[in-house]
Formats: C-alpha cells, structure tokens, sequence
C-alpha cells in the first residue's frame, strides 16, 4: 500500500469506528417460569454438566478480547437535556422541510463502560448506527424498524462489524414537539416569500417548482411526498429515530439481526410474561461466546414475543485449515439483487482494484454487496479503504485518488453527483446497474464460469435476473462463434469468452419436454466417466474425461451419484460403495429434477417447501460454500502454477523486508507466456495489484515463518490437489473443469450442525424486581450490566434429564466467578 493509501486508510479509520467483537442472542419467556424446548444435546445430566464445565473452563481460559461474542450493546437516540441539534455533516439542512432534515444524534447508553481491547468510540458509532443522522416522522411514513450493518477497518487492517437496528418513537415532550413546529413554520414562511424556490424540488421530488407553499401543502395531489413533510401540531404523531447496536468482532449477522430484532419485540408494553432486557442483554455480553475453529455452540435468542419459548440457533466456525473462512452474509442475496453477470463485472473491478462505489436505499444492501463481493476474492485479501456504508461526514474521502470501496445510501446529494470516471465501477443496487471502467478485461473463461455459477444457484433454486445468463441447452453452455463480452472491453480468441446473443434459460415447457433427452446424456456421460468401458461396473470419478463440451454436467452427476451412494471418489478407499451400470435407470430418472440444476423453479412438480428464518440461514450457508468453492477454484486453476514463478530471496528475512519494495518476487513475463493469449488482458494486469503482491509476500514470507498465512495455507493446499489429480508436472490448462470439492468441504459444516459441541444455558431474570411495562425502549440498569459476574452463588446441580437448567442466576452455573 503506498503512503498515500495509508494516510487514507489511517484517517477513515480514526473517524469512523475502530473496534467491536461478537454477536447476539438471548431468550425470552415467562418470568416465573422460564422453560425452552428440550435441549438436543447433551441429554443426559451428566453430559450436559461435562458441557457447562467445558464451557466455564473456556471462558476461563480465552482471552475476553477473541472470544466474547458481543463487546458493547449501544442505545443511540435523541437527547431531551440538549435538545435538537443540527447534523453539519448531512447537507444543507436548511433548505428542506425540518422533516426531512437530519439531527445530532448521541450514545443514550452503552454497556459496558469500557473494555480494555476495545476503547468505546462514541461519536463513530453514533455516525454509523444512524447513518442519516436523527430523523423525525409522523404516523404518515414508514416507521416500521430497519436494520442493518455496518464495518470499519482498523489501521492494522482487521475489519470490525457493528448491527443496529433503527426504529421509531413517539415524542412525547412538548417542547419538542413545539421546536419541530417552529422550524416547519419558518419554513413555510421563508417559501411563502419566494426566498428558497428551488427547496420545494426537494421537498417534492416529482411535483413543479413553485414560489409559494398552498397551505397545508395541498399541491400534495400532484407530489403525494409534500404532504408527508408536513407536520401538523395538532393532528399529527410525532416520532423520532432511535438505534440499538452490537458492537462486535466477528460478523455473525443472522444472530445479531434476530436478537435485536426480537429484543425489540420483547419490549414489554403490557404487564404480562417475559424476562427483563437486561437479562438478555447480560446473556449476549457475558455468557455467549464466539465457536473455536471447527466447533459450534448452540446460543438461544429471544423469542418474537416475550411469552413464547426462546429460539435455539447454531453458530459454526469453520476450521481454517481446510475450510473457507466466515461468512455469514447471504450469498444468495448478492446474485438476487445483482445477477450473475453483474457480479463477474463488480468482481473482476475489484481485483484489478479500480474504485468501487455501490449505492442503494437500504443500507443492508450496501453491506451484503460489499461483504460478500470481498469474500469471493479469497485467497487474496481487499488491501484498500473499505467503507461499504460511508456516512455523511465522511463523504469527502470519495475525492481520494486510491482504490476503495464505499457505499452510499441513494437519498444523498453524493449520490447523483457521480460523475464517469475511467478508473469507477459505480453500481447502482437497486437498479441491478453497472457503469464499468474503460477497458475493463474479460475474466478469463467468463461464460464457463457464469454458466457454472448458474447451475450451483438454480441447484439451490434461486430467484434471480437471468437475462445476462449464458443459455443452456441440454444441459451444457451455448456458447456462441466470435465477438466480444458486451462492453466489457477486449474480447475472447476464438469467441470462448465472448457473451452470446440468446441469454435466456429454457422455459418450463422446454425444459420438461427435455427431461428424457437429458436422462439419456445423463446415462451416455456416466458412462464416460469410468477409466475403461468394462470396468465391471464400478465408476471411478475422474475431473478430467475425454468429453470437453460436456464437463459443466461432472459435478452434478458426481453429486447425483454420491447422493445415491454409488460413486467414490479417486482418492476414496477401495472399499467404498460403487454403482452398477448394469442397474435399472428407473430410480435416477425419477429424480433427473433433484439432479438438473438448469430446470427452472416454475417446471418443478413440487412446490419448494418454505424454510423457517433459522433454517434458511443454514441454506444460506450451505449456499455460501457451495458458491464460494467455485470462485477458488477458479482462483486454483488460474495460478495453479505460480509457485514455479516466485522469485526467493537469498538474503536474510530483515534485509529483504526492509528492500522488498524494490525487488522482484515474481517472474510475471514468463508466467503471461504460459498463459492462453485471450487471458492475459485481465492477468497482466491483475499481477500488478496490491492483493497478489500480498499474497507472493506472503508465500515468500512463508519461508521464515513457523506458521505461514492461514488463507496462503488453504490455497496451497488446493493446489497441490490439482496436480494430484493432473500430475506434478502440470503447467498450464486451458480447459475449463468445474469445482468438484464442494461436497467434501459440505460436510465439516454439516458435522458442526449435527454435532453441537457447546450449549450456553439460556438467559434468566437477573432482576430483583423488572418493571411491567415501557412506552419506549429504556435505559438499562447498569449496576447489572458493567460487570461480569451477576451472581456468587455456588452453581447449580443438573438439570433433568433432557431439560436445560433454567433457574434464576443465583444457581446459574455460568454466572460462577471465574
């Protein structure tokens, strides 16, 4: 990173916010009787005492700093003893209606005071967790809750995740309610003059301008949006923005958005059943902890009302070494709202590192595009600024002249002053629009790999806009005879990468008239994928067969075949289960739907059965592997040779630090030589980027190290499986091969789902005496929630069998001193 990204990096991150660490979770139920559905494991007492000792003992034994699930809960809202203040940051406030214009916000609350890793920045978590500032409404908006999330990167380059959740609160106070009508009569008074003519545009987005405001704003039949921004003293409900945050290290979304979510609802506003929120905010601070690599921990959240049981969640970490790191961002989300060309462009801008600005009325949105955009690049590593939600103050970094990727919500003025920049990638989310750089390079077997990308999805049956999409016939990629990708700069050789004109999957008539021809390409390329014709019925699975046009069907006929049990690998033990050819193809062909990814939802003779929020969260992990394998491997394939063209040093680890700038790591002409002519355009470029200089550093560093970079590890590692499977010798290929590792990473996951290895007993009353009721979201009691330890009592014994121990915290077995 040169001096000047560092001088960029460095001052974003000391404006926006600089630290975090975990998630959420809690449990709600009657306050007399807190009772959850029987736990799954462990299920006897003696095993579920072995579990809560295990998990005392590792909360004995980690440091707070890795492994508390949520370092800070943060109320964030309007502070009656200051007032009303104006938001410098968010425009000319002046100009608009006062409902429309943006307020000072603060941190109401935080709990806790402080932790000693993670030093509480007020000022930027009130800038990111009410990123449009302090808003007022009435009864005549959308009030309902939004959340969303919300990353900063830190100056040793470790991201950091916040989730807030923004809702609306009745005013109540007077005065208050009495400043928002003397600004709004100001207002009036000043376009009544004539003197802000050109406000009422934004006031009334789609209405004609005019010089004077009709009174009660009754031009609202022509602009329906000026009557929202009238606020009527006497008849209207007056409401106020305000958040409640996590402040976290580890990006467990799914779990904080439903545990605040649900703790919102949990809010008692009658007197009735439930626990305190302090009891489920103590739960989420203290006694959930983060998963070690390759375990879990089954974590209760609270329920979507205060009477019900609480809800049970899994959260996994993958093991490192063999797996991709986290992410729980939806995949599945990013090809909805995007497609799948556009995300090939989207990520081919962002390894050759060209300013990415996203831009979208959800603030979520910004965040899954811009998280998951970054994880499809592993093993490389985003090296630049990172601000998928960038606030008002800080619009001015979008002058810098570095890479970057930032996000901006459509409603700000930055927002439509974007010019056309050569070097911007500008996406507009909501639009599913792309403007790309000047001569942006095809990704090297483009149609292939968007092909591949495809049947993955509609394996999942994902809605999305396939218009982009290369057809399929019968199964395998049309791919169309010269041209180019459709203004995405150089085209293919020979049109292997070049977009084709048709870019429509069959329909379902199509499809369901072609289900017995597939069946029969099904039969004749299984054949194919045995070593010799007699192979006395045994198939043996090998990536590479002799049928080049007909591979995008391997990895789904493998999976098929696994599935059904008959197929085993080339590195499988001799005993594994085999097919028999010879068999009766009826079966198969009764589930040719379950195999043929390319079928589309509509010609399916079973309506999808719809998942529950949980159960689709793990679909959306499964999704996420599965997915996410294909785009490594791409990666593996790419550079599956770039070993032999690293340039080691021969002098000492300090001396080449300290000259490494002005040496050369990688013999980049000789690896382009080796390259097909139609791929370079994209790779000569992408050598000179700063993440594949990070990564030869990183192998090169590798050398010195007893612990070499995790992520340089798993890549490694794969491509020394790819020359297993094509020889030692390998070079380069120029054929496409689909992913075929998907499945075996699927199943550490499934095992950590199966398998819980860590269950935190669910939140009790810590209170002595909970209030019955709240009008609106309180303040906390810190005296239970700025320390550790709620109790000293003696832990409790087992609960019975097949029920988890549920008694008040003075016998809670987590809430010991350590």
């Amino acid at each position: 990173m040169t001096t000047r990204e560092n001088v960029v990096t460095s001052r974003l991150s000391k404006l926006m916010l600089s630290s975090g660490s975990g998630n959420g979770s809690g449990n709600g139920s009657s306050s007399s009787n807190n009772q959850v559905p029987p736990a799954q494991s462990p299920t006897s007492p003696t095993e579920q005492s072995q579990s809560q000792s295990e998990l005392n003992q590792l909360k004995r034994d980690a440091d707070p700093q890795f492994s508390r699930f949520a370092d800070y809960f943060v109320i964030c809202g309007l502070d009656l003893d200051t007032g009303l203040e104006p938001d410098r940051f968010a425009g000319d406030n002046l100009h608009c209606s006062p409902l429309d214009r943006a307020y000072k916000s603060k941190p109401l609350a935080h709990y806790p005071e402080n932790v000693p890793w993670n030093p509480f920045d007020a000022h930027g978590i009130c800038m990111l967790s009410l990123p449009q500032g302090l808003r007022f409404r009435t009864q005549k908006h959308n009030i309902e809750p939004r959340f969303h999330s919300f990353a900063t990167t830190r100056e040793d380059g470790k991201r950091c995740y916040g989730f807030s959740l923004v809702f609306y609160e009745e005013i109540r106070n007077r005065n208050i309610c009495g400043a928002i009508h003397t600004l709004q009569s100001m207002f009036i008074t000043e376009l009544s003059n004539g003197q802000q003519t050109h406000s009422l545009s934004r006031v009334k987005q789609d209405g004609p301008v005019s010089r004077s405001l009709p009174r009660h704003f009754k031009v609202a039949g022509q602009a329906p949006q000026s009557a929202q921004s009238y606020y009527d003293i006497n008849k209207d409900k007056l409401y106020v923005a305000k958040s409640i945050t996590l402040i976290c290290q580890a990006p467990y979304a799914f779990a904080a958005q439903m545990f605040l979510k649900n703790l919102y609802r949990c809010l008692p506003r009658q007197p009735g059943a439930g626990i305190s929120l302090e009891s489920y905010v103590y739960n989420i601070l203290y006694e959930v902890m983060l998963p070690q690599p390759g375990k879990s921990i089954r974590v209760y959240l609270p329920p979507t009302e205060p009477h019900l049981p609480a809800i049970a969640l899994i959260l996994q970490r993958p093991l490192l070494a063999t797996e991709l790191p986290l992410l729980d961002f939806p995949l599945r989300l990013l090809f909805k709202y995007l497609g799948v060309e556009c995300v090939i462009q989207l990520l081919t801008c962002v390894l050759l590192e060209n300013q990415v600005l996203l831009r979208s009325t959800d603030y979520q949105r910004l965040m899954i595009v811009g998280e998951c955009i970054t994880s499809l690049l592993f093993p490389f590593v985003w090296p630049h600024v990172y601000a998928p939600i960038l606030p008002a103050a800080l619009h001015h970094f979008l002058d810098a002249p570095v890479p970057f990727v930032m996000g901006l919500h459509a409603e700000c003025e930055a927002a439509h002053k974007i010019g056309s920049e050569a070097t911007l990638c500008f996406v507009d989310i909501d639009k599913k629009h792309i403007q790309l750089p000047e001569e942006l390079p095809v990704f090297p077997h483009k149609m292939d790999f968007m092909a591949e990308i495809g049947s993955v999805l509609d394996k999942f049956e994902i809605d999305r806009d396939r218009d982009q999409e290369p057809s399929f016939r019968n199964g395998y990629v049309n791919r169309a005879a010269g041209g180019g990708v459709g203004g995405s700069g150089s085209g293919g050789s020979g049109g292997v990468d070049a977009m084709i004109s048709s870019c429509t999957l069959p329909t379902g008539l199509q499809a369901v008239r072609r289900s017995k021809e597939r069946f029969q390409q099904l039969q004749e390329t299984v054949y194919t994928l045995s070593g010799s014709p007699g192979g006395g019925g045994v198939v043996d699975y090998q990536p590479l067969i002799a049928h080049p046009s007909r591979i995008d069907h391997v990895p789904r006929i493998a999976d098929f075949l696994r599935r059904k049990g008959g197929i085993r690998g080339a590195g499988s033990p001799v005993g594994s289960p085999t097919v028999s050819l010879s068999s009766s193809p009826v079966g198969i062909y009764h589930d040719v739907d379950a195999v043929d990814a390319t079928m589309p939802v509509s010609a399916r003779r079973v309506e999808k059965q719809k998942l529950t929020p949980v159960d689709q969260y793990y679909q959306d992990l499964r999704i996420n592997n599965s997915v996410r394998e294909i785009f490594l491997n791409r990666f593996v394939h790419m550079f599956h040779a770039y070993e032999y063209f690293v340039i080691y040093p021969n002098q000492a680890r300090d001396e080449w630090i300290s000259n490494r700038e002005t040496l050369q790591n990688f013999d980049k002409s000789s690896f382009l030589s080796d390259q097909p002519e139609h791929h370079r355009a994209f790779l000569s470029r992408f050598l000179e980027s700063q993440m594949f200089a990070t990564l030869i550093d990183n192998k090169i560093l590798a050398m010195w190290e007893s612990q070499p970079d995790e992520q340089l590890q798993l890549f490694d590692q794969r491509v020394k499986l790819l020359r297993r499977r094509h020889g030692e010798n390998m070079i380069a290929a120029t054929s496409y091969e689909p992913c075929v590792l998907s499945q075996d990473s699927q199943q550490g996951f499934e095992k950590r789902l199966n398998c819980i290895d860590i269950e935190v007993t669910p939140p009790s009353e810590i209170l002595a005496n909970r209030a019955a009721y709240f009008r609106s979201f309180p303040l906390l009691e810190k005296g239970v929630l700025n320390q550790e330890c709620a109790s000293s009592s003696p832990p409790a014994p087992p609960s019975p069998k097949g029920h988890l121990n549920t008694n008040p915290p003075s016998s809670s077995p987590l809430r010991n001193p350590h």
